[in-house]
């Protein structure tokens, strides 16, 4: 055990309110739907600036939208998850949440500063000044955003913070249309994701009332110790889900078959959506003091399970007059990519949802070690792949390497996710998956149409799963016996015990390594 964590504060017992609904695998549909509205409403941003904008300004806001992109790859590895830490083990108005809160907003500006300085430098020496210093602003506003969004991860206000990123981005599209109306060119269309940022700071005043001015938390070692561990391992997470895009452009520039491979990509990337959605649902839970550590892990993954498989058999199986509706015509030669592409998505998925849970698990070494041997398998991947044949052979590289590195972390993570006995194990599962996908990749050959109308059950039944309204249970037993729910009389909402806290505010705490860091 280091000096600093024997320095962290103690966790305490926090009540939490029947409002608060931690139902992991209800919470983790709704997230990873809400991302998939993200995605398709940034993507509809992206199109229209790319049609209305002249060619001189898209190209200028295309490299400013690619730099705020990383900003935000940053941004959300370095603030949200620390805070929600702390959010989730202290009770509001409690000394120790408005220092967490205070270092968390210290570090938000102070990293929004370097970005705005960074950004603001590299965009200068491609675009005009004007352009620049709106880079700048942007940089810095998408820093100081996510404190609210870490906090609303550690009070579990799942609904708010979905409902907090879809605003973002369709303000983001009202002041796109606005900025074509007046003629505001690229500085306009990038001060697009400054009105979008207004949208994260609507939260409840509660967080606000915990806001203080304490300076002295700079110089609490560990703070920064933790936060470092979590930023490093999102930031390599984060980089390795987009190398493959980012490599092939570099690789083979200007070319139909690289820029189709990166369309595809970024609609393969489906699965990822769905860790996202697991990965914020189960920290702030498995930092919660007196959680049932096995629980949540077998609900969450479970959850997971159930969401990525669907993700990944729509995707991998996807018959090309489909898949070409949402494609333009020009990159139709690249469909053939899409299985290879779905395929290292799941691989992404994987290495996102376990590198999280150890990082709430505190398992720093196994994760570093993992994410170290999976960039090393990733990147083999894709070189070894273009020296066999180009962009083709990247998508196989990428594939393989991704699949590959989530192997290898889920038997580094093995021995610490059966110490917490998560349950039972997932052979009936993995069965029920690939007759899923063998049925609709079947289908995607016989009759398109009859793969468009299983693949709609499919993915209407896992979220109905998802979101309880079916008779079965995450192990898909038939749920004969349900337990009867007293109402308030007062409100009529249903008063019960959420599944992850203690039965009493003195139950011990059963935390996986709670006071140290699990190697």
């Amino acid at each position: 055990m280091t000096t600093d964590v024997t320095l962290r504060p103690r966790a305490e017992y926090r009540e939490r309110t029947s409002d608060q609904d931690v139902n992991i695998a209800q919470n983790s549909g709704f997230l990873a739907v809400s991302a998939g509205v993200v995605g398709v409403v940034s993507y509809a941003c992206t199109l229209l600036m790319a049609n209305m904008l002249g060619t001189a300004d898209y190209t200028q806001f295309a490299a400013a939208a690619m730099i705020l992109g990383v900003v935000g790859i940053v941004a959300n590895a370095l603030v949200p998850l620390p805070l929600s830490h702390v959010v989730a083990v202290h009770p509001e108005g409690s000394e120790e949440r408005r220092n967490g809160m205070a270092f968390s907003v210290f570090v938000s500006c102070m990293a929004g500063i370097a970005a705005a300085v960074i950004t603001g430098s590299v965009t200068l020496a491609l675009a005009t000044p004007a352009l620049a210093t709106v880079v700048a602003l942007a940089a810095f506003v998408i820093f100081v955003v996510n404190a609210p969004a870490g906090w609303l991860q550690g009070e579990l206000r799942f609904t708010w913070y979905a409902l907090s990123t879809i605003g973002e981005v369709v303000l983001r599209l009202i002041f796109s249309l606005l900025v074509i109306a007046m003629a505001w060119g690229a500085g306009g269309a990038v001060l697009g994701f400054v009105a979008g940022c207004m949208a994260p700071l609507v939260v409840p005043w509660s967080f606000y009332r915990d806001l203080r001015w304490r300076p002295r938390v700079l110089r609490e070692k560990w703070r920064w110790a933790e936060t470092s561990d979590i930023a490093s391992v999102l930031c390599v997470v984060s980089v390795l889900v987009g190398i493959d895009v980012v490599v092939v452009g570099f690789l083979d520039n200007g070319s139909a078959a690289a820029a189709g491979f990166q369309a595809l990509a970024t609609i393969a990337k489906g699965p990822v959506y769905v860790a996202a959605g697991t990965a914020l649902v189960a920290f702030p839970l498995l930092r919660t003091p007196g959680v049932k550590v096995g629980e949540v892990l077998g609900a969450s993954f479970a959850s997971f399970g159930q969401l990525v498989v669907v993700a990944f058999a729509i995707i991998a199986t996807a018959p090309p007059l489909m898949s070409g509706l949402i494609v333009p015509p020009k990159y139709h030669g690249s469909l053939n990519l899409l299985p290879w592409l779905g395929a290292s998505g799941l691989g992404y998925a994987v290495l996102m949802v376990l590198s999280t849970v150890l990082l709430a698990l505190r398992a720093y070494r196994r994760c570093q070690i993992g994410l170290a041997c999976a960039c090393l398998l990733v990147v083999g991947g894709l070189w070894a792949g273009w020296q066999l044949d180009a962009v083709t052979g990247m998508a196989v590289g990428s594939a393989v390497g991704a699949v590959t590195a989530g192997l290898v972390l889920t038997v580094l993570a093995r021995p610490v996710l059966m110490a917490a006995h998560p349950g039972r194990g997932a052979g009936r599962f993995l069965i029920l998956a690939f007759a899923l996908i063998v049925v609709l990749a079947v289908a995607a050959l016989v009759q398109p149409l009859a793969w468009l109308v299983l693949a709609t059950i499919s993915g209407f039944t896992v979220l109905a799963h998802q979101r309880g309204l079916l008779p079965y249970r995450n192990d898909f037993r038939i749920s004969r016996r349900r337990r009867p729910r007293n109402r308030s009389r007062s409100s009529g909402r249903r008063q019960h015990r959420p599944r992850h806290l203690p039965e009493r505010p003195g139950a011990a705490p059963a935390v996986h390594g709670a006071g140290k860091r699990v190697q």
